[in-house]
């Protein structure tokens, strides 16, 4: 049985079908209206200096909830991206490719994605607000998957923006509509440019074969509805680049799914290639200087975990974990309903590399 339908049984047996951001001042970007409500946040809030190539921009940040906000302005002006406006869905947009960050507009709040992926942190820190009429980006949003760094300096309160170093590759999609009369079928799947034709091809052909797998059980699956009494089924599929530098490049895929009940679901998984030999990326390949990591993932996954496992659920490592890397270390993710009810979404548990390997290992040295 393939992956996605030993998924779907899975959630079958719980009741629910599957089928599943001029150095020198800058214009504002003010909020567009969408009714009677404002979108504003509250006016004090602690400022922070901006710096960019060792200028300090006329444009601050803010600290909001514990988060360092940046105008979106400042990825126009210091950094030369383009802001687009789309006035029929009242979404601002920056960036392009798989890194185009849209953040669209409403009484509710900003709603952001990147290239299609919803972009969701339940701490809030990857979060656009409106402050004031001008839209600002969270700094660990930029940091996570815009390329930008930043080093602060306590004393004087400011904070050094710059570029980071990344892989010298192109990350472009391809969509696939495959709706019919039973099912809206739209997949979305990264291709891979700037690489030997052998290497791009290999890791190419993986997303490639992912979709059009995807795409075909959906519609086996939708080919089954019931016209008579059920909607449309629903399929869908995105991707996010998590981190792409030091030779090493990773994407998260996540494929969800309806054809009735309470709620679809979502399939996640987790991609890492050395762009050295196009080959697929290990745990073992990542943390090889330590021999006990297993032992050490495992004991700290026991603890992130135990507050929401369920009581048959050691919630610890599994003999195959799904992961990726992140800029903020290796992320260990389990499955809807694998270790935890439904509420609990993909719980995804990161760890800085420098708490599993010993002192001073970079863990990407054999890829660069």
């Amino acid at each position: 049985m393939n992956k996605t339908m030993k998924w779907t049984s899975a959630v079958i047996a719980t009741g629910v079908l599957f089928g599943g951001t001029g150095l020198i001042g800058g214009n504002s970007v003010q909020a567009a209206t969408t009714g009677t409500k404002t979108v504003n946040q509250a006016v004090q809030q602690p400022s922070v200096v901006l710096k960019y190539k060792g200028q300090v921009l006329t444009q601050q940040g803010k600290i909001v909830d514990g988060n360092t906000m940046i105008p979106l302005t400042v990825l126009r002006d210091a950094f030369g991206l383009a802001i687009q406006y789309n006035s029929t869905t009242k979404t601002y947009s920056v960036g392009s490719d798989s890194v185009k960050l849209n953040m669209e507009v409403s009484d509710y709040g900003v709603s952001t994605d990147l290239n299609g992926y919803y972009i969701y942190s339940m701490t809030g820190n990857h979060e656009v607000k409106m402050i004031n009429d001008r839209l600002y980006v969270p700094f660990k949003l930029l940091n996570d998957y815009l390329g930008v760094q930043g080093v602060y300096n306590p004393a004087q309160k400011s904070l050094e923006l710059s570029k980071k170093v990344m892989n010298d590759i192109k990350i472009t999609s391809v969509n696939l509509d495959k709706s019919n009369k039973n099912a809206n079928i739209k997949v979305q799947y990264p291709q891979i440019s700037g690489l030997t034709d052998e290497v791009q091809n290999t890791i190419n052909t993986t997303f490639k074969k992912e979709a059009e797998l995807f795409v075909s059980e959906a519609e086996k699956e939708s080919s089954r509805r019931d016209g008579t009494i059920e909607n449309k089924y629903d399929y869908s599929q995105n991707y996010v680049v998590t981190f792409n530098r030091e030779g090493v490049l990773s994407i998260v895929v996540d494929q969800y799914g309806y054809s009735g009940g309470a709620h679809g679901g979502t399939m996640r998984e987790g991609h890492t290639f050395s762009l050295k030999d196009g080959k697929k990326i290990e745990l073992k390949d990542l943390l090889k200087a330590e021999p006990n990591y297993k032992q050490k993932l495992d004991k700290m996954l026991k603890e992130s975990t135990k507050d929401i496992a369920f009581p048959e659920s050691t919630g610890g490592l599994t003999d195959k974990p799904a992961f990726y890397v992140s800029e903020s270390g290796l992320a260990i993710f389990y499955q809807q309903y694998e270790i935890a009810p439904y509420a609990a979404g993909i719980p995804t548990y990161t760890f800085n590399f420098s708490s599993i390997l010993p002192k001073g290992t970079d863990p990407f040295a054999s890829f660069k």
